[in-house]
C-alpha cells in the first residue's frame, strides 16, 4: 500500500490493484475565495487518469472541490457515506459522476483484494450529536453528521482515513474501528480546527488573540492526540491543516492557531512517548509517498519556510478576488426585507431546539447601524448602540456576502462563511455558544 500526499487533505491509495483519490482539494478559493494552497500547487503535475475510485468524506470544500473534480474522468465512481441528508450526493451528481453510497461500516469491495468501509463521525447515533443540531425524530435514517471516515483494507495493510471528524463525536466510532482492525498500520489524522477563533475577534488586545490562538492550537493537538491513541496505528501522518487565507482577509493569516506540522508532530511523540506508546510519524511534501511495505519515504520532508509564505501571502494571495466580490452591494432596506423572510425558518429551528434567552444576534448594516434578532421572542428590530445590549454575538460581514447567505446555501451557509474567515465577530459574555453557532445556520429564506 502506498499513500501520496497531494494537497491539505487530498491523497491517494495505491493497493496492489486499485487507485483511490480521496477528498479532492487542489485549486485554490475554497470558501467563497478565501482558503488557498502553499505551497501552490501545480496542477499540471495531478495526473487522475489511473484512479478507480474517489472517495469524498464530506461537503466542506476544502475536502469535496468541483474545479478539482473537472480532473477526474466522470465515469469514476464517488464513494459517500449514505447520509440521511442528500446534499453532498446531489451536489457530486449535478457534476455529471455517478454516486455510490456505503451504508455505516459496510465494507464494499474495490477489487480482489481490497475493500473500503465507510463510517460516520457519530457512528449513525444521532444521540451523540442529535441534541445539539435538533435533529432526534423518528424519521432519521442514517447520520446527521457532516463528517465520515474511511477504513482501506488491501488484505495485508489496514489504513484508517479520520478526515475531519471531531473526537469527541468520533469516540465511539473510533473505539469500534479499533476493535475490528486491532492493528492498523496507517492512520491520518487531523490536528487543527478551522474556526473564527481568534483570528476572527473584533476587540481582542493582543494578549487575547495569542492567549485564544495557543487555546485553538492546543484544541487541535489534542483532537489528534487522543484520535492515535485510541487507533494506536504503526505510522500516522497529520493532514488537513496547511491553508492560508487568501483575499481582502490575508492579514487573518498572522493569527491563524495553526502549529507547523512539524511542530505539531513533536508535541505528539511527547505526549505519547510520556505514555509508552510507540508510533513512527510519516511527514510528506506535497507529491511524495510512503510505501507501507518497504517503511520507506519517497524523499526526505522539507519543512515550509515561513518567509515564503508570508512573502507569497503579501504579493499574491492578497489579490485574490472572493466570489462575491462582482456583487452588486445590497442596502440597508434590501437586507432587512432578507431578514425578515428568513426569520421564518430561524423560528422553526428556534422552537426545535428549543433556545430562547434574552440575547441578541446582531449584524452590521451598510448604513452603520445594526440589524437585531432577539432570542428571546424572536423579534427583529435595528439598533445603533450596543452598549445597551447586555448579551449579545455580533457578526459583521461584507453586506454582498450577508445577501448571499440570507438567501440561502445555494448562495453561501454560514458555517462556511465562518470556516473560511470571511467576517468579523464578537460576543458579551466572552464566551463560545454552541447552540448559538447551530442556530444561525437556519438563518435564511
Amino acid at each position: 500500500m502506498e499513500i501520496t500526499k497531494l494537497g491539505s487533505a487530498t491523497i491517494t491509495v495505491k493497493t496492489r490493484d486499485v487507485k483511490i483519490l480521496c477528498d479532492p482539494w487542489l485549486t485554490d478559493g475554497a470558501y467563497y475565495g478565501s482558503w488557498c494552497n502553499f505551497p501552490p500547487i501545480n496542477l499540471n503535475d495531478c495526473n487522475f487518469d489511473d484512479i478507480d475510485y474517489v472517495y469524498i468524506s464530506h461537503i466542506h470544500p476544502d475536502h469535496f472541490d468541483p474545479k478539482t473534480m473537472d480532473l477526474v474522468d466522470r465515469s469514476t465512481p464517488i464513494l459517500i457515506h449514505r447520509y440521511h441528508q442528500k446534499f453532498l450526493k446531489l451536489n457530486i451528481e449535478r457534476l455529471g459522476f455517478n454516486v455510490i453510497e456505503l451504508e455505516n461500516g459496510t465494507p464494499m469491495p474495490l477489487s480482489n483484494s481490497t475493500k473500503l468501509s465507510i463510517y460516520a463521525a457519530d457512528d449513525c447515533d444521532p444521540s451523540v450529536c442529535g441534541h445539539m443540531f435538533g435533529c432526534i425524530t423518528a424519521e432519521i435514517k442514517g447520520s446527521m453528521q457532516l463528517d465520515s471516515l474511511c477504513v482501506i483494507d488491501d488484505g495485508t495493510h489496514i489504513l484508517v482515513n479520520t478526515n475531519d471528524c471531531p473526537f469527541g463525536i468520533a469516540k465511539n466510532t473510533l473505539k469500534r474501528i479499533k476493535k475490528t482492525y486491532p492493528k492498523i498500520d496507517f492512520a491520518l489524522v487531523g490536528y487543527t480546527s478551522a474556526s473564527l477563533f481568534p483570528h476572527c475577534m473584533i476587540d481582542y488586545s493582543d494578549e487575547q488573540i495569542i492567549e485564544g490562538i495557543q487555546l485553538a492550537k492546543h484544541n487541535g493537538l489534542l483532537t489528534g492526540l487522543n484520535t492515535l491513541k485510541v487507533l494506536q496505528p504503526s505510522f500516522y501522518m497529520l493532514f488537513a491543516g496547511t491553508y492560508i487565507i487568501g483575499g481582502s482577509e490575508y492579514k487573518k493569516n498572522k493569527n491563524l492557531p495553526q502549529p507547523e506540522i512539524q511542530d505539531a508532530v513533536s508535541f505528539l511523540q511527547a505526549k505519547l512517548y510520556s505514555e509508552n506508546i510507540d508510533l513512527k510519524p510519516v511527514l510528506l511534501n506535497y507529491n511524495e509517498h510512503f510505501d507501507l511495505e518497504t517503511k520507506r519515504q519517497s524523499a526526505e520532508y522539507i519543512p515550509v519556510d515561513p518567509e515564503e509564505r508570508d512573502k507569497y501571502i503579501s504579493e499574491e494571495a492578497s489579490k485574490f478576488i472572493y466570489d462575491f466580490e462582482k456583487d452588486t452591494p445590497p442596502d440597508s432596506e434590501e437586507l432587512m426585507s432578507l431578514f425578515e423572510s428568513s426569520l421564518v425558518r430561524f423560528k422553526r429551528k428556534q422552537a426545535e431546539l428549543n433556545f430562547y434567552e434574552d440575547m441578541y444576534l446582531l449584524f452590521d448594516l451598510p448604513c452603520k447601524n445594526f440589524a437585531s434578532v432577539n432570542l428571546l421572542d424572536s423579534s427583529l428590530s435595528t439598533t445603533e448602540d450596543l452598549k445597551e445590549k447586555a448579551k449579545y454575538h455580533r457578526f459583521q460581514l461584507d453586506p454582498r456576502l450577508l445577501k448571499r447567505v440570507l438567501m440561502g446555501p445555494r448562495f453561501a451557509n454560514w458555517n462556511n462563511i465562518e470556516i473560511g474567515a470571511l467576517l468579523n465577530f464578537s460576543r458579551k459574555p466572552d464566551v463560545y455558544r454552541m447552540d448559538v453557532h447551530t442556530l444561525i445556520n437556519a438563518l435564511h429564506v
